[in-house]
């Protein structure tokens, strides 16, 4: 994907590309909110060819596209069932006291590209729905969005959204290139993010013992060490995986 970049020309000649616009929005969220988070990371790889022969198969099954984001997502929801506080929002300054959203009330946000933009979404209710009505409703928000000339209130007030609703950020690089590795931190007020990298081809033992080239994501969570430990995060880790590699449990 190409990024157009502006740059201007000061009065000594230098080119300098200012942080403006939607840019520095998110400039000024990342600024406010990461210093405050004590952050640990936890990771696995999963193996995705089952999650992408699903997607194409119900997808075709039901009508609509799925793309792996959604098999993500709805993964990620269903995933912290078992430990919502995985998708838990502190309580506007209170730092000693964090949200929990009800099992099937799961939400799970990320940022979409718009144009040259980034603008952050959320899929309320997620760990509630099936895969193809995530889908849908990926659809009918970026489609909202497409072509629209994105105001700096409309990304603000979209940032307040997701900070007011308790959720599963997930943050997409591999979509933009070859990845292998992506972490970062989860802004508070939420709690977690998961991080996704590229889908990398890369030496599998099946149970039979024969080694093949299965392509492998390496899933990063960061997480705010002040509400969670690294034992229930590896535990919800745990579940997505087997839920990614065994997606026919949401038939």
């Amino acid at each position: 994907m190409e990024h157009k970049t502006t740059l201007t020309e000061d009065e000594q000649g230098r080119k300098i590309y200012e942080i403006q616009g939607l840019q520095k929005v998110i400039a000024d969220v990342f600024e406010t909110k990461w210093p405050k988070t004590p952050v640990v990371h936890v990771g696995v790889g999963v193996n995705i060819t089952a999650a992408d022969t699903f997607r194409k198969e119900h997808g075709h099954a039901v009508g609509r596209r799925i793309s792996m984001m959604n098999m993500i997502q709805i993964c990620a929801a269903h995933a912290a069932k078992t430990n919502p506080l995985i998708a838990g929002l502190y309580d506007g300054e209170d730092n000693a006291k964090v949200i929990v959203p009800a099992p099937d009330e799961i939400a799970v946000s990320g940022p979409v590209m718009v144009g040259e933009s980034v603008i952050p979404i959320v899929i309320e209710r997620a760990s509630s729905k099936l895969v193809e009505e995530i889908a849908k409703d990926m659809d009918a928000i970026t489609g909202n969005l497409q072509g629209k000339a994105l105001s700096l209130e409309d990304s603000k007030k979209n940032f307040a959204r997701m900070f007011k609703i308790p959720n599963i950020g997930i943050s997409n690089i591999g979509m933009m290139g070859p990845v292998n590795f992506f972490t970062a931190m989860p802004i508070s007020p939420s709690v977690s993010a998961l991080y996704v990298p590229a889908a990398i081809n890369t030496p599998v033992v099946e149970e039979s013992g024969a080694i093949v080239a299965a392509p492998v994501i390496n899933f990063t969570m960061a997480f705010d060490h002040r509400v969670l430990t690294a034992g229930p995060v590896a535990a919800y880790l745990g579940e997505f995986k087997a839920l990614l590699e065994n997606p026919e449990v949401f038939i």
